[in-house]
């Protein structure tokens, strides 16, 4: 069988594999990750290439050296910078696909080097990548069907131990662990979901850190089976709740996204546990979505929770049963996007003539993509809205938009998003507006 790679660069990547000087990994770490601030010349992205050759050319011949030598750059290197790039290094070339190739006696030790590793670790950067190199080391050994049962011992002491880095560490490996193992450890971790749960509880709603805060949100969305017994997880999602909208108060821009992201996930994955909870859950999320304080970005994240449940069909009894005017409250809000998109010249998103791809990248600050990302997101939700509600309940309340609020409106960009909402519920739902007239 032929080669993938030159047997010259084999006999290379061997060599420096096998070498006890690091030398040559840091300065390929340096052509890997460039500073990002500066623009690359062409001779950088050249070494780039070559690198990244370099490193698949390791990853196909020698998988077992490289796996080694990776991870002892990153549990012993002195140098910070090193053992970042070691991580990135491990997360790009994946440890589910290095560590099938090792010897059970190389598995071992650096099973035991993993823990004394992460308890010395200084740097919260460095753990943090190492989180997704443990959680998918994990992943493969149990789906290989060994086990390590002193890791998942020490992460489950780690939600409650004092020092917020090793809780945050614990947190997003449990956030980062596969489906199938989530699902094969179940019944292995059946017996600390009391422990779990505890922490978890006062991890979600302790703002203190919002690191790890926002590491618990994941970690009990990947491990949300254990907790499905009703009392358990109904508190567990009061916490996520609380959560939500002490982050938002505090740290909207940056923290509050990932937690919400957490939770419009969970509502993909388990509609079944959520289905009890998500009329008040319509309910939170046009709270944020109203919210004339927060952000545009803030405001479709929030409606993104809604646009999710109109996908799924454990929501539909939920959706049809919401009130009149909670059904109005829901098409309010992409209208409010439909009339922000419309700019003062006429001559914007939404309006006829959209522009050349070229004039929609002039302006200041990217302004003309944001006016039709703010349009398209108008549009995804009213299109998503009336196939969640149907014809009968859509028509009613359109025509109670556009009576009241729009179609007479002396503001013209109301004028304009009233006919927007016209021409979508018109090609959903020309027969029943023929039948209605």
């Amino acid at each position: 069988m032929e080669s993938e790679f030159p047997l010259e660069l084999q006999s290379e990547t061997f060599k420096i594999l096998s070498s006890n000087d690091d030398k040559a990994m840091e300065t390929l770490f340096s052509h890997l990750y460039p500073n990002p601030t500066q623009q690359q010349n062409h001779e950088q992205q050249q070494n780039q290439s070559k690198s990244l050759t370099f490193l698949q050319c390791c990853k196909h011949h020698h998988p077992d050296l490289l796996m080694i030598k990776l991870f002892f750059l990153l549990t012993s290197s002195p140098e910070i910078p090193t053992r970042t790039n070691a991580a990135r290094a491990l997360v790009f070339v994946k440890p589910s696909h290095l560590w099938p190739k090792l010897r059970p006696q190389a598995q071992a030790r650096l099973q035991a080097h993993f823990i004394k590793f992460i308890t010395e670790e200084k740097s919260v950067h460095v753990l943090r990548l190492a989180s997704l190199v443990l959680a998918e080391t994990i992943s493969v050994i149990y789906q290989n069907h060994q086990h390590w049962q002193e890791i998942l011992e020490f992460l489950i002491s780690s939600v409650n131990s004092t020092e917020e880095k090793i809780r945050e560490f614990s947190f997003l490996v449990f956030a980062s662990l596969s489906n199938d193992f989530c699902l094969m450890v179940t019944k292995s971790l059946h017996d600390r979901v009391k422990v779990l749960h505890s922490s978890f509880i006062g991890s979600l709603a302790d703002s203190r850190n919002p690191n790890v805060q926002v590491a618990s949100f994941g970690a009990v969305v990947n491990l949300i089976r254990l907790f499905s017994d009703p009392s358990l997880f109904h508190e567990l999602l009061r916490a996520m709740m609380v959560g939500v909208f002490s982050l938002l108060q505090a740290y909207e821009r940056s923290y509050f996204k990932s937690a919400f992201a957490e939770l419009v996930k969970l509502v993909s994955a388990e509609p079944l546990l959520l289905k009890p909870y998500m009329s008040d859950m319509v309910l939170d999320a046009l709270q944020i979505a109203e919210n004339s304080g927060v952000s545009d970005e803030t405001h479709r994240l929030a409606f993104e929770l809604v646009l999710a449940m109109t996908e799924l069909k454990e929501c539909e009894q939920m959706l049809m049963s919401l009130p009149h005017e909670t059904v109005v409250r829901l098409f309010t809000v992409p209208m409010k996007s439909l009339v922000l998109s419309v700019k003062e010249d006429g001559n914007g998103a939404g309006c006829g003539d959209r522009g050349s791809e070229e004039e929609k990248g002039k302006g200041v600050d990217g302004e003309n993509e944001k006016v039709d990302d703010v349009y398209e997101f108008g549009i995804k939700c009213l299109k998503k809205l009336c196939v969640a509600f149907g014809g009968d309940k859509v028509l009613a309340v359109a025509h109670e938009l556009l009576t009241k609020y729009y179609l007479d409106s002396a503001d013209w960009k109301m004028r304009h998003a009233g006919i927007t909402l016209l021409t979508v519920i018109s090609k959903e739902f020309s027969d029943e507006m023929v039948t209605s007239s």
